[in-house]
C-alpha cells in the first residue's frame, strides 16, 4: 500500500501537471521504466498531442487511428491494459522484445486522455498487476476527470463574466453616448434662436462653458480673403464671458498645424495636448488647447478656441466626440442666423421646417413655404442617392400653382445642362434663361428654371431641389437666387437632421431589441449556472449551499402563524469502512445509488434532501407533526438497507445500512432557528448510532 501522505498529494492536486507529475513517479517507482508518456486526443481534430512525460523520445506518430479507434473501447481502464492484446496495431513494440501498457485516464466525448507505459522488461510482464495497485490508478483517473470538471465549470463562469461585462460596458456606452448627444442638443436648442449674430456668438461661448462643461472658449471668425481672423466673445482667466470684438490678428500668427486643419477641409475638431495657453495674445499656463473648426461646406465661418486653463482637467474621448457634433450644429445655426438676417422671412421658414418628422412632411413644407413666402411660382424636391443616379419625386408645384403629391415620380437622373452643373457646383443656385419648362416630362411653357443640389456635411447628395417661373413670368434676380441658395441650406439641414432622427430611432429600437435578447439570454444563463452551483455533481441531491438557499426562504418567509418544522439527518454507517475495504469508485457508486433513493423522498421544491457532508444526508421539512416526520425518517433508513449494497465490515448488518436522526418543532417562522432544531436532530443521529447503528432515533 502506498503512503496515507501520497495518496493524500493525489486527492489535493488542483491541476493536471501535478497529477501527471506524481502518476509518473508512481508508475516509475512500481515498473522501473523511463518510458512513459501521457497524451490526448481531440475528437474534432484527431490528432495526437504529448501533454507529459519522462522522456523525450517517444513515438507520438505510432499511435494512429487504428490505435485511437481500439483504445474508445475502453471506458475507463481497471488497470495497465496490454497493447498486445490490439490485433490490428502493427506492434512496433513486440518487434524490439518490449511490452507496452495503456492505461485510461479520461474518456471525455472532446477529448480523450490516455497513459502509454513502454520499455517494460518483459520479465516483469507477470508481476505488472501486482506491481500496480489498481485503486491507486483509479485514483488517478478519477482525480484527472475532476479536476477537469472544475476547469470546464470555471471556463464557464470566466465566460459568462466575461459576456456580462461585454453586456455592460455596451450598455454604459451607450448610456454615455446617449447623455452627451442630450447635452448637445439641449445645448443647441438654447441657441437655436439668438437675437442676432452677435447675441449668438455670445451664447455659443458660454453654452460651450456652462452647458458642456468645458473651462474656457472664444468664438473667432475668419476671413479668408483678408488672411485674418477676429475676435467676438471670449473667456477672461477667471472663468467671465468678455468682449474681444476689438481683436484681429494676423493668419501667419497662428501655428501652422492649426492654418493646416483650417485650409485642407476635413478636420474639425483638433487637440494639441501640453500647449501654451494664451489670453489677449499673452502666455497665461500650460494644458490642452483646442479649436473646433466651423464650416459651411468649403467655406470657413471660423472656430471656437478651448482650453482647460482653470480646472486643468483632461479632455475625453466623449467630451471630443460631442464637440464636433456640436460644432456641426452651432455651423448650421450659424449659417442659418446669417440667412435670417439678411432674410427675415427664412425665419418662418425654417420654424416650419423644423415641426416636420418625417422627410415627406420636410420636402412638403419646403414647396409650400416656397411657392406661398418666397414668391417662387414652382417648386419641387427630388431625392437622390450617393452617386446621383436617380430623381426620385416626393411633392411638387402642378401647372397651376397647387402643392401636389409627386412620390409616382422617378426617373434616372438626365445628362442635361443643368443637372450636370447643379452636381459639379452643389449648394449653389445654377439656372437657365429663355428655356423650356417641363413638367412631367412635357413641355408646359417658357421662361427661366433654377435647380439646386443639396449635400451633407462631408458632400454626400441628399436632394435636388428645382424651381421655376411658369405662373408669373418674374424674372430671376440676384437676391431671388439668394433667397433660394439660403432657403435650401435651411432644407438640407432638416433633411439632414430628420434623417439622423429616423435612423437613430430605428438604432435604438434595434439596441433595445438586441439588450433584452441579450439579457434574456444572460438570465437563462445564469440561472441554469445557479442550479449547476447548488447541485452535488456525484449524487445529483442538492449541496451544502442548496441547503443554506432553502434556510434562507425559510427565514424570509413574512407569514406569522405557527408552523412544525421537521430536520431529518442521515449517516452512512461505517461508510469510511466501506471506502477503506471497497475503494473509492465503488464508494462514489454507493453514493450515487443512495442519491437517488433520497430523491424519491423530495416532497417539493422547498423540501429537497441536500448532501451536506461526505457520507451525512439532511431534509428540512415544515408543516408535518412528529409522527408524519418520524414514519418519513423510518421509510428513508428502510429504503437504504432495502437497496442491499454488500458491506462487510458493516457491524449492524452485511449491507450498507444508515442512522437516522430527526427533530420536531412547532414555531412562528419569525422565531424559527434553524441552530437549535440541527442541535436535537444531531444528538438524536447521535443516540442511533450508540444504539448500534442501523435505526432511527427522534429528538426527546
Amino acid at each position: 500500500m502506498y503512503s496515507r501522505k501520497f495518496l493524500k498529494k493525489i486527492l489535493a492536486a488542483r491541476n493536471q501537471r501535478l497529477l501527471a507529475q506524481l502518476l509518473i513517479q508512481y508508475v516509475e517507482e512500481q515498473l522501473q521504466t523511463d518510458r512513459i508518456c501521457i497524451f490526448h486526443q481531440r475528437r474534432e481534430s484527431k490528432q495526437s498531442h504529448i501533454l507529459y512525460g519522462n522522456s523525450p523520445s517517444h513515438s507520438i506518430e505510432l499511435f494512429s487511428d487504428i490505435f485511437w479507434n481500439w483504445a474508445s473501447q475502453f471506458d475507463m481502464s481497471d488497470g495497465l491494459i496490454p497493447m498486445v492484446s490490439n490485433t490490428d496495431h502493427e506492434n512496433a513494440f513486440e518487434q524490439r522484445g518490449e511490452t507496452s501498457y495503456l492505461f485510461v485516464l479520461d474518456h471525455h466525448p472532446e477529448i480523450r486522455t490516455c497513459m502509454v507505459v513502454e520499455h517494460v522488461a518483459i520479465g516483469l510482464n507477470e508481476e505488472v498487476t501486482q506491481r500496480i495497485e489498481i485503486e491507486v490508478l483509479q485514483m488517478f483517473a478519477a482525480r484527472w476527470q475532476c479536476v477537469r470538471a472544475e476547469s470546464e465549470v470555471a471556463k464557464q463562469f470566466r465566460e459568462r463574466d466575461s459576456k456580462e461585462a461585454q453586456y455592460l460596458d455596451v450598455i454604459k456606452q451607450r448610456e454615455h453616448f446617449i447623455d452627451h448627444m442630450r447635452r448637445v442638443q439641449q445645448a443647441a436648442l438654447e441657441i437655436a434662436n439668438p437675437y442676432d449674430l452677435d447675441d449668438f456668438y455670445r451664447m455659443a461661448v458660454e453654452t460651450v462653458r456652462n452647458k458642456l462643461g468645458f473651462d474656457r472658449a472664444a468664438f473667432m471668425l475668419l476671413d479668408i480673403k483678408k488672411r485674418c481672423f477676429s475676435g467676438t466673445y471670449g473667456t477672461d482667466e477667471l472663468g467671465n464671458t468678455v468682449s474681444e470684438h476689438q481683436t484681429q490678428y494676423d493668419l501667419h500668427q497662428l501655428d501652422s498645424k492649426y492654418v493646416d486643419a483650417l485650409l485642407e477641409g476635413q478636420t474639425h475638431l483638433l487637440i494639441e495636448e501640453d500647449a501654451p495657453l494664451y489670453t489677449a495674445g499673452v502666455v497665461v499656463g500650460q494644458g490642452w488647447n483646442g479649436m473646433l473648426i466651423l464650416r459651411n461646406g468649403e467655406e470657413i465661418i471660423g472656430w471656437l478656441a478651448l482650453d482647460n486653463y482653470i480646472y486643468r482637467e483632461p479632455v475625453t474621448a466623449y467630451q471630443k466626440q460631442m464637440l464636433e457634433a456640436f460644432g456641426a450644429l452651432l455651423s448650421q445655426i450659424y449659417i442659418r442666423k446669417r440667412q435670417e438676417q439678411n432674410v427675415r422671412m427664412l425665419h418662418a421658414s425654417m420654424v416650419e421646417l423644423s415641426r416636420c418628422m418625417t422627410v415627406s412632411d420636410v420636402c412638403k413644407s419646403a414647396v409650400t413655404f416656397a411657392i406661398t413666402k418666397l414668391g417662387i411660382d414652382r417648386f419641387a424636391v427630388f431625392l437622390t442617392d450617393e452617386n446621383c443616379t436617380y430623381m426620385q419625386g416626393t411633392w411638387g408645384t402642378d401647372v397651376e400653382g397647387n402643392v401636389v403629391d409627386e412620390s409616382y415620380y422617378h426617373c434616372e437622373t438626365v445628362n442635361c445642362d443643368i443637372v450636370n452643373a447643379a452636381r459639379i457646383n452643389p449648394n449653389d443656385v445654377v439656372f437657365e434663361e429663355s428655356v423650356s419648362i417641363y413638367h412631367d416630362f412635357h413641355v408646359v411653357g417658357f421662361g427661366w428654371t433654377a435647380m439646386t443640389l443639396l449635400v451633407d456635411q462631408n458632400g454626400m447628395p441628399i436632394a435636388f431641389i428645382a424651381a421655376d417661373n411658369l405662373l408669373k413670368r418674374t424674372p430671376l434676380t440676384l437676391q431671388l437666387r439668394e433667397v433660394i441658395r439660403m432657403f435650401a441650406s435651411n432644407i438640407t439641414e432638416v433633411l439632414l437632421r430628420v434623417t439622423a432622427q429616423e435612423a437613430i430611432h430605428e438604432l435604438n429600437e434595434h439596441l433595445e431589441r438586441e439588450v433584452k435578447i441579450r439579457t434574456h439570454e444572460l438570465q437563462k444563463a445564469n440561472e441554469r449556472l445557479e442550479l449547476m452551483a447548488k447541485m452535488d455533481p456525484l449524487t445529483r441531491l442538492g449541496n451544502r449551499r442548496m441547503f443554506e438557499a432553502l434556510l434562507e426562504d425559510v427565514c424570509l418567509e413574512s407569514q406569522s402563524r405557527s408552523y412544525h418544522y421537521g430536520l431529518i439527518l442521515v449517516d452512512l454507517d461505517h461508510f469510511g469502512l466501506y471506502n477503506n475495504h471497497y475503494g473509492h469508485m465503488q464508494g462514489d457508486i454507493a453514493l450515487m445509488r443512495v442519491g437517488s433513493i433520497l430523491q424519491n423522498y423530495t416532497q417539493s421544491e422547498s423540501e429537497v434532501f441536500c448532501r451536506i457532508g461526505g457520507e451525512e444526508f439532511a431534509l428540512l421539512v415544515s408543516n408535518q407533526d412528529e409522527s408524519s416526520v418520524a414514519q418519513l425518517a423510518e421509510s428513508v433508513r428502510r429504503s437504504i438497507e432495502n437497496e442491499k449494497i454488500p458491506h462487510k465490515l458493516n457491524t449492524s448488518s452485511t449491507y450498507l445500512t444508515a442512522s437516522v436522526g430527526y427533530a420536531v418543532k412547532a414555531l412562528e417562522r419569525e422565531s424559527f432557528n434553524f441552530d437549535d432544531l440541527y442541535e436535537e436532530a444531531d444528538k438524536a443521529l447521535y443516540k442511533a448510532k450508540e444504539n448500534g447503528r442501523n435505526s432511527v432515533v427522534g429528538a426527546a
